[in-house]
Protein backbone atom coordinates (compact mmCIF):
# COMPACT_ATOMS: atom_id res chain seq x y z
CA UNK A 1 0.00 0.00 0.00
CA UNK A 2 1.47 3.22 -0.98
CA UNK A 3 0.68 6.69 0.12
CA UNK A 4 1.11 10.45 -0.91
CA UNK A 5 1.30 13.92 0.46
CA UNK A 6 -1.43 16.27 -0.70
CA UNK A 7 -2.48 19.83 0.01
CA UNK A 8 -6.06 19.83 0.40
CA UNK A 9 -8.18 22.75 -1.44
CA UNK A 10 -10.46 24.89 0.58
CA UNK A 11 -13.55 24.09 0.59
CA UNK A 12 -15.82 26.67 -1.04
CA UNK A 13 -19.10 25.21 -2.55
CA UNK A 14 -21.82 27.19 -2.41
CA UNK A 15 -24.42 23.97 -1.96
CA UNK A 16 -22.95 23.45 1.41
CA UNK A 17 -24.39 26.70 2.64
CA UNK A 18 -27.78 25.43 3.65
CA UNK A 19 -25.48 22.60 5.35
CA UNK A 20 -23.43 25.05 7.47
CA UNK A 21 -25.73 27.70 8.49
CA UNK A 22 -28.05 25.54 10.39
CA UNK A 23 -25.64 23.17 11.76
CA UNK A 24 -26.39 19.51 11.17
CA UNK A 25 -26.75 16.56 13.53
CA UNK A 26 -24.09 13.97 13.16
CA UNK A 27 -24.63 10.41 14.87
CA UNK A 28 -23.47 7.54 16.44
CA UNK A 29 -21.31 5.25 13.42
CA UNK A 30 -20.71 2.57 15.68
CA UNK A 31 -23.08 -0.80 15.20
CA UNK A 32 -25.78 1.59 15.94
CA UNK A 33 -25.04 4.43 13.77
CA UNK A 34 -24.54 2.13 10.87
CA UNK A 35 -27.53 0.04 11.09
CA UNK A 36 -30.25 2.95 11.89
CA UNK A 37 -28.45 4.41 8.67
CA UNK A 38 -29.18 1.64 6.94
CA UNK A 39 -32.29 0.73 8.19
CA UNK A 40 -33.35 4.84 6.35
CA UNK A 41 -31.60 3.66 3.00
CA UNK A 42 -33.92 0.40 2.99
CA UNK A 43 -37.00 2.11 3.62
CA UNK A 44 -35.67 4.67 0.16
CA UNK A 45 -34.89 2.03 -2.04
CA UNK A 46 -36.92 0.53 -4.96
CA UNK A 47 -38.97 -2.96 -4.49
CA UNK A 48 -36.75 -4.01 -7.70
CA UNK A 49 -33.46 -2.77 -6.19
CA UNK A 50 -33.99 -4.68 -2.63
CA UNK A 51 -35.24 -7.80 -4.48
CA UNK A 52 -31.48 -7.92 -6.30
CA UNK A 53 -29.55 -6.52 -3.71
CA UNK A 54 -30.69 -9.47 -1.20
CA UNK A 55 -30.15 -11.80 -3.87
CA UNK A 56 -26.73 -10.89 -4.64
CA UNK A 57 -26.33 -11.08 -0.48
CA UNK A 58 -27.27 -14.46 -0.58
CA UNK A 59 -24.38 -15.47 -2.31
CA UNK A 60 -21.85 -14.36 -0.30
CA UNK A 61 -18.61 -16.44 -0.06
CA UNK A 62 -18.55 -18.81 2.55
CA UNK A 63 -15.45 -17.59 4.75
CA UNK A 64 -16.65 -13.69 4.31
CA UNK A 65 -19.51 -15.27 7.02
CA UNK A 66 -22.13 -12.44 5.80
CA UNK A 67 -24.60 -15.16 4.95
CA UNK A 68 -24.79 -16.25 9.26
CA UNK A 69 -26.31 -12.79 9.33
CA UNK A 70 -29.39 -13.81 7.43
CA UNK A 71 -32.12 -15.54 9.64
CA UNK A 72 -34.85 -16.79 7.63
CA UNK A 73 -37.50 -16.92 10.05
CA UNK A 74 -36.85 -13.75 11.62
CA UNK A 75 -39.76 -10.87 10.94
CA UNK A 76 -38.16 -8.44 8.44
CA UNK A 77 -36.09 -11.03 7.64
CA UNK A 78 -34.52 -9.48 4.73
CA UNK A 79 -34.24 -6.16 6.04
CA UNK A 80 -32.62 -7.12 9.12
CA UNK A 81 -30.42 -8.91 6.93
CA UNK A 82 -29.57 -5.58 4.82
CA UNK A 83 -29.07 -3.40 7.93
CA UNK A 84 -26.31 -6.47 9.50
CA UNK A 85 -24.59 -6.62 6.57
CA UNK A 86 -24.23 -2.50 6.84
CA UNK A 87 -22.15 -3.39 10.38
CA UNK A 88 -20.30 -7.37 8.74
CA UNK A 89 -16.99 -4.24 8.08
CA UNK A 90 -16.72 -3.90 11.29
CA UNK A 91 -16.76 -7.15 12.45
CA UNK A 92 -14.02 -8.78 10.83
CA UNK A 93 -12.20 -6.46 12.36
CA UNK A 94 -12.15 -9.50 14.74
CA UNK A 95 -8.52 -11.32 15.08
CA UNK A 96 -9.81 -14.14 16.53
CA UNK A 97 -10.69 -15.38 13.00
CA UNK A 98 -7.65 -15.30 11.81
CA UNK A 99 -8.47 -16.03 7.80
CA UNK A 100 -11.54 -14.13 7.66
CA UNK A 101 -9.62 -11.17 9.18
CA UNK A 102 -6.29 -11.24 6.94
CA UNK A 103 -8.77 -11.79 3.62
CA UNK A 104 -11.83 -9.46 4.25
CA UNK A 105 -10.34 -6.39 6.93
CA UNK A 106 -9.03 -3.73 5.22
CA UNK A 107 -8.81 -0.65 7.94
CA UNK A 108 -7.69 2.20 5.63
CA UNK A 109 -10.84 1.66 4.01
CA UNK A 110 -13.46 3.48 6.81
CA UNK A 111 -11.43 7.23 6.32
CA UNK A 112 -9.70 9.16 4.60
CA UNK A 113 -6.69 11.01 5.67
CA UNK A 114 -7.47 14.75 5.09
CA UNK A 115 -5.81 17.40 7.63
CA UNK A 116 -6.58 20.97 8.98
CA UNK A 117 -5.18 22.60 11.66
CA UNK A 118 -6.40 26.03 13.97
CA UNK A 119 -4.92 29.35 13.46
CA UNK A 120 -5.59 32.60 15.18
CA UNK A 121 -7.37 33.92 12.27
CA UNK A 122 -9.32 30.14 12.05
CA UNK A 123 -8.80 27.03 10.33
CA UNK A 124 -6.70 25.97 7.52
CA UNK A 125 -6.16 23.38 5.57
CA UNK A 126 -2.82 21.30 6.41
CA UNK A 127 -0.95 18.60 4.57
CA UNK A 128 -0.21 14.73 5.50
CA UNK A 129 -0.07 11.15 4.27
CA UNK A 130 -3.42 9.56 2.31
CA UNK A 131 -3.97 6.62 1.86
CA UNK A 132 -4.27 5.64 -1.99
CA UNK A 133 -7.02 3.73 -1.33
CA UNK A 134 -9.14 5.02 1.55
CA UNK A 135 -13.10 5.90 1.58
CA UNK A 136 -13.64 8.01 -0.83
CA UNK A 137 -12.02 6.01 -3.49
CA UNK A 138 -13.27 3.05 -2.65
CA UNK A 139 -16.64 4.14 -2.77
CA UNK A 140 -15.89 5.31 -6.45
CA UNK A 141 -14.52 1.94 -7.28
CA UNK A 142 -17.39 -0.32 -6.33
CA UNK A 143 -20.07 2.22 -7.72
CA UNK A 144 -18.18 0.92 -11.55
CA UNK A 145 -17.83 -2.59 -10.07
CA UNK A 146 -21.42 -3.26 -8.78
CA UNK A 147 -22.40 -1.91 -12.39
CA UNK A 148 -20.25 -3.88 -14.18
CA UNK A 149 -21.62 -7.58 -15.64
CA UNK A 150 -17.99 -8.86 -15.41
CA UNK A 151 -18.03 -9.04 -11.82
CA UNK A 152 -19.47 -12.13 -10.18
CA UNK A 153 -22.60 -11.89 -7.82
CA UNK A 154 -19.98 -13.75 -5.24
CA UNK A 155 -17.98 -10.52 -4.86
CA UNK A 156 -20.34 -8.27 -5.79
CA UNK A 157 -22.01 -9.46 -2.11
CA UNK A 158 -18.97 -8.27 -0.33
CA UNK A 159 -18.87 -4.88 -2.19
CA UNK A 160 -22.39 -4.57 -1.31
CA UNK A 161 -21.50 -4.65 2.46
CA UNK A 162 -18.73 -2.56 2.16
CA UNK A 163 -20.83 0.47 0.31
CA UNK A 164 -23.67 0.10 3.33
CA UNK A 165 -20.47 0.62 5.49
CA UNK A 166 -18.54 2.94 4.00
CA UNK A 167 -21.69 5.65 2.89
CA UNK A 168 -22.16 5.60 6.38
CA UNK A 169 -18.53 6.17 7.42
CA UNK A 170 -17.89 8.81 4.62
CA UNK A 171 -21.06 10.87 6.51
CA UNK A 172 -19.42 10.60 10.08
CA UNK A 173 -17.27 13.90 10.21
CA UNK A 174 -14.47 12.66 11.96
CA UNK A 175 -13.94 9.92 9.30
CA UNK A 176 -12.59 12.93 7.59
CA UNK A 177 -10.72 14.87 8.76
CA UNK A 178 -7.64 14.89 11.22
CA UNK A 179 -6.39 18.06 13.19
CA UNK A 180 -2.84 18.85 13.26
CA UNK A 181 -1.48 20.77 16.43
CA UNK A 182 1.88 20.71 18.06
CA UNK A 183 0.80 17.46 20.11
CA UNK A 184 -0.37 15.69 16.81
CA UNK A 185 1.74 16.82 14.27
CA UNK A 186 0.75 13.74 12.23
CA UNK A 187 -3.09 14.39 12.84
CA UNK A 188 -5.12 13.70 15.59
CA UNK A 189 -6.33 10.69 13.70
CA UNK A 190 -10.10 12.01 13.43
CA UNK A 191 -10.43 12.66 17.00
CA UNK A 192 -8.80 9.40 18.41
CA UNK A 193 -5.85 11.54 20.52
CA UNK A 194 -8.22 13.71 21.68
CA UNK A 195 -9.27 12.05 25.21
CA UNK A 196 -12.26 13.28 27.08
CA UNK A 197 -13.39 12.46 30.69
CA UNK A 198 -12.70 9.48 32.95
CA UNK A 199 -16.03 7.29 32.92
CA UNK A 200 -17.01 9.03 29.65
CA UNK A 201 -16.12 7.37 25.62
CA UNK A 202 -12.42 7.82 25.96
CA UNK A 203 -11.98 10.22 23.50
CA UNK A 204 -13.68 12.69 21.01
CA UNK A 205 -13.74 9.72 18.35
CA UNK A 206 -15.56 7.45 20.36
CA UNK A 207 -17.83 10.20 22.20
CA UNK A 208 -19.28 10.56 18.00
CA UNK A 209 -18.90 6.90 17.05
CA UNK A 210 -21.87 5.91 20.17
CA UNK A 211 -23.90 9.33 20.36
CA UNK A 212 -27.26 7.59 19.35
CA UNK A 213 -26.59 4.81 22.33
CA UNK A 214 -26.02 7.78 24.96
CA UNK A 215 -28.22 10.39 23.76
CA UNK A 216 -31.27 8.15 22.90
CA UNK A 217 -30.71 4.72 24.56
CA UNK A 218 -32.58 2.03 23.83
CA UNK A 219 -35.95 0.83 26.00
CA UNK A 220 -35.74 -2.38 28.05
CA UNK A 221 -38.11 -3.73 26.21
CA UNK A 222 -37.89 -2.95 22.71
CA UNK A 223 -35.68 -5.47 20.46
CA UNK A 224 -32.07 -4.05 18.50
CA UNK A 225 -34.29 -4.37 15.67
CA UNK A 226 -37.00 -2.17 16.74
CA UNK A 227 -34.75 0.03 18.18
CA UNK A 228 -32.76 0.82 14.85
CA UNK A 229 -35.96 1.16 12.99
CA UNK A 230 -37.53 3.53 15.59
CA UNK A 231 -34.52 5.64 15.34
CA UNK A 232 -34.32 5.62 11.55
CA UNK A 233 -38.15 6.76 11.41
CA UNK A 234 -37.41 9.55 14.25
CA UNK A 235 -34.52 11.08 11.89
CA UNK A 236 -36.40 10.79 9.03
CA UNK A 237 -39.55 12.82 10.27
CA UNK A 238 -37.20 15.33 11.72
CA UNK A 239 -35.07 15.41 8.24
CA UNK A 240 -37.06 14.70 5.37
CA UNK A 241 -35.58 13.71 2.18
CA UNK A 242 -37.20 16.51 0.71
CA UNK A 243 -35.21 19.06 3.41
CA UNK A 244 -32.04 18.25 1.45
CA UNK A 245 -33.14 18.62 -2.21
CA UNK A 246 -29.89 18.42 -4.67
CA UNK A 247 -27.78 17.07 -2.05
CA UNK A 248 -29.37 13.49 -2.44
CA UNK A 249 -28.49 13.71 -5.96
CA UNK A 250 -25.18 14.59 -5.40
CA UNK A 251 -23.24 11.26 -5.73
CA UNK A 252 -19.94 12.57 -5.70
CA UNK A 253 -17.85 10.79 -2.46
CA UNK A 254 -14.71 13.50 -2.76
CA UNK A 255 -17.51 15.95 -2.17
CA UNK A 256 -18.76 13.99 0.83
CA UNK A 257 -15.50 14.44 2.72
CA UNK A 258 -15.29 17.69 1.83
CA UNK A 259 -18.69 18.23 3.43
CA UNK A 260 -17.64 16.45 6.42
CA UNK A 261 -14.11 18.15 6.87
CA UNK A 262 -15.95 21.28 6.50
CA UNK A 263 -18.04 19.99 9.52
CA UNK A 264 -15.50 19.26 11.89
CA UNK A 265 -13.10 22.45 11.15
CA UNK A 266 -16.40 24.80 11.92
CA UNK A 267 -17.90 22.69 14.50
CA UNK A 268 -16.38 20.15 16.26
CA UNK A 269 -13.56 21.16 17.92
CA UNK A 270 -14.70 24.75 19.86
CA UNK A 271 -12.43 26.45 22.12
CA UNK A 272 -15.18 25.47 25.17
CA UNK A 273 -14.10 21.69 23.87
CA UNK A 274 -11.36 21.06 26.62
CA UNK A 275 -9.09 17.96 26.26
CA UNK A 276 -9.55 15.82 29.26
CA UNK A 277 -12.99 17.30 30.23
CA UNK A 278 -16.74 15.79 29.34
CA UNK A 279 -17.76 18.18 26.30
CA UNK A 280 -20.60 20.51 27.82
CA UNK A 281 -24.69 19.91 27.37
CA UNK A 282 -24.64 22.37 24.73
CA UNK A 283 -21.62 20.76 22.54
CA UNK A 284 -23.47 17.01 23.13
CA UNK A 285 -26.75 18.55 22.30
CA UNK A 286 -25.48 20.40 19.01
CA UNK A 287 -23.37 17.15 18.05
CA UNK A 288 -26.22 15.08 18.07
CA UNK A 289 -28.21 17.45 16.44
CA UNK A 290 -25.92 17.22 13.58
CA UNK A 291 -25.35 13.60 13.97
CA UNK A 292 -29.33 13.31 13.06
CA UNK A 293 -29.35 15.42 9.86
CA UNK A 294 -26.03 13.52 8.87
CA UNK A 295 -27.22 10.13 9.09
CA UNK A 296 -30.37 10.83 7.30
CA UNK A 297 -28.80 12.49 4.17
CA UNK A 298 -26.39 9.65 4.60
CA UNK A 299 -29.67 7.02 4.68
CA UNK A 300 -30.83 9.17 1.35
CA UNK A 301 -27.87 8.85 -0.32
CA UNK A 302 -27.06 5.33 0.24
CA UNK A 303 -30.71 4.53 -1.64
CA UNK A 304 -29.87 6.73 -4.45
CA UNK A 305 -26.61 4.86 -5.11
CA UNK A 306 -27.75 1.62 -4.87
CA UNK A 307 -31.34 2.36 -6.72
CA UNK A 308 -29.34 3.54 -9.84
CA UNK A 309 -27.07 0.63 -9.92
CA UNK A 310 -29.57 -2.25 -9.23
CA UNK A 311 -33.12 -0.74 -10.58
Amino acid sequence: MTCKKITATTLSLCFLFSLFINPIALNAWNETGHKVIAAIAWDNLTPNAKEKIIEILKVAPKDSDLLTLFDENALNSTEQFFLNAAYWPDMVRDRNKTTRYKKYHKGNWHYIGSYWQQTPNGPIEATGLVEDENVAERISYFQNTLASTEVSNEVKAVQIAWVLHLIGDIHMPLHTASRVTEATPDGDRGGNSFSLADKWPSNLHSFWDGIIDVHSPKGENMTSFQYYTNQAKIITNKHPKEEFGELVDLQNPTVWTKEGKQIVMDSLYPVTLIEGEKPSISYQEKSFEIAQKRMALSGYRMAEFLNTIFE
